[in-house]
C-alpha cells in the first residue's frame, strides 16, 4: 500500500513510499481509507519532537481486517462504513490507503454522512468530548442533567475545537453558552440557541471589551467553566476572572504552555486537556496542569469507548453534525499541502481533507 510520512524539518514536505498492509492486533481493526482529515498536530507535533511519521489520526473508511476480540464481540463487520482516531505518534496513521485503530475509538458512519464529514469528527470530537465531560466533569448527553451545569464560555467557539464543544454541550443540554470567536462566526452563531440563553461575543474588539460582553452575557449567575480552544499566548489568562474566583474551572487544549501566571486567581483551576488519554488513560510525565484525578484519567480510555458510539448514534439520528470541510485535491499527493496550508493558519473555519482515491497512480 501507499503511505504518506510527513517530514517536518528543515521545511514541511512530505513523500509517498509503500509498505506491506498491517494486521490488526486482537483489539484492532484495519480501515481501507476513503477520506482521511488533518490537524494541526499532524504537523506542530512533528516539528516540536524533530521526528518524520505519518501523524494523520482522523480515518474515515470502510472496515478491511479485524483482530480475534473484534471478530469475537461482533460489532463490526468488513465493510462496515466507519471513521475513527488513530493513537497519536504510532504506525500506521491516516495519510494511507489503509490505517490501523483501536475498535474502543471507531464508530459507525450512518449512510446519511459522506465520508469527508465522517473524517472531521475523531480527533477534534473526542478532544471536546474529554474536555466538557471529563476535565471540566460536566454530565454526559446520556446523563439527562446538564441543564444545571450552566454558564460555559468557550473561547476560540469557531475553531473545530470549539464547535464540537459548542455541539456536544448542546447534546448534554449545558446553557447558556457564551461563545468568543472572531472569523467564521456566522457559522457559529447557527449553533447556538438563542432561546436557552445562548450568545456569541466576537473577541476582535479587545480584551477589555469582550471580557465586559462576557460578563453582560453571564448576569449574576455564577460561572464555573470555561474552555480556551486556542491555548495560545495567554489566552486563557482573561478567562480565569470570568469564572468563579474559588470554585471556576479552564480547560485548555495545549501541553505547551506552563500555564503560571502570577495573576491567574488562586482559587481558578487550570486543566490541560491531552485527547491521548482516550487511548493511554494516562499524561505523558512532564505534561502541565494535569487532571489530578488519576483514576479518572485511567478509565478515560472507557469513556472514549462509549462516546464513539454515542457519535454514531447521533449521526443516525441527525443529532449531530460533523464541522464543515474543504477537500485538498490530489489525495495523498496533497498531504504536504494540506498541512502547509495549516501551518501558515490558512483553515478558517474548516477542516482539511483527502480522498485517497485521487492519489495518482491508484
Amino acid at each position: 500500500m501507499k503511505e504518506v510520512i510527513v517530514h517536518p524539518v528543515p521545511t514541511l514536505t512530505a513523500e509517498i513510499h509503500d509498505i506491506d498492509i498491517p494486521t490488526p492486533g486482537e483489539d484492532e481493526v484495519v480501515i481501507k481509507v476513503i477520506v482521511a482529515g488533518s490537524n494541526v498536530k499532524d504537523w506542530d507535533h512533528l516539528t516540536s519532537l524533530g521526528i518524520s511519521l505519518n501523524s494523520g489520526d482522523d480515518i474515515s473508511g470502510t472496515i478491511h481486517a479485524m483482530g480475534s476480540t473484534v471478530r469475537a464481540i461482533g460489532e463490526f463487520h468488513a465493510g462496515d462504513r466507519v471513521a475513527a482516531f488513530h493513537p497519536m505518534m504510532t504506525p500506521y496513521g491516516a495519510y494511507a490507503e489503509y490505517a490501523v485503530a483501536p475498535a474502543s475509538t471507531v464508530f459507525h458512519l450512518p449512510e446519511r454522512v459522506g465520508f469527508e464529514e465522517g473524517a472531521t469528527i475523531p480527533l477534534v470530537g473526542m478532544t471536546a468530548a474529554l474536555t466538557l465531560f471529563r476535565r471540566l466533569a460536566l454530565p454526559a448527553p446520556w446523563d439527562g442533567s446538564g441543564d444545571k451545569s450552566g454558564p460555559l464560555v468557550v473561547y476560540g467557539a469557531s475553531s473545530a475545537v470549539g464547535c464540537f464543544v459548542i455541539k456536544l454541550a448542546k447534546a448534554a443540554n449545558v446553557h447558556p453558552i457564551v461563545a468568543v470567536c472572531g472569523e467564521s462566526k456566522a457559522y457559529v452563531e447557527g449553533l447556538l440557541d438563542k432561546e436557552s440563553g445562548d450568545t456569541i461575543v466576537d473577541y476582535r474588539s479587545g480584551i477589555a471589551k469582550w471580557t465586559e460582553e462576557v460578563k453582560r452575557a453571564i448576569g449574576t449567575t455564577r460561572c464555573r467553566y470555561a474552555v480556551d480552544c486556542i491555548s495560545s499566548k495567554g489566552t486563557w489568562v482573561p478567562l480565569t476572572k470570568l469564572v468563579d474566583p474559588h470554585e471556576g474551572k479552564v480547560a485548555v487544549v495545549s501541553g505547551a504552555n506552563k500555564y503560571d501566571e502570577g495573576d491567574i486567581p488562586d482559587g481558578v483551576r487550570i486543566v490541560y486537556n491531552y485527547v491521548g488519554t482516550a487511548h493511554s488513560g494516562a499524561y505523558k510525565p512532564g505534561m502541565p496542569k494535569q487532571d489530578e484525578d488519576i483514576a479518572m484519567v485511567k478509565k478515560d480510555p472507557e469513556f472514549a469507548y462509549l462516546m464513539m458510539r454515542y457519535f454514531g448514534r447521533m449521526l443516525a439520528r441527525g443529532d449531530f453534525e460533523g464541522h464543515p470541510y474543504e477537500v485538498i485535491p490530489g489525495g495523498l499527493n496533497g498531504v504536504a499541502t494540506g498541512l502547509q496550508k495549516l501551518q501558515r493558519g490558512e483553515a478558517k473555519g474548516v477542516k482539511f481533507v483527502y480522498r485517497i482515491n485521487e492519489t495518482e497512480g491508484l
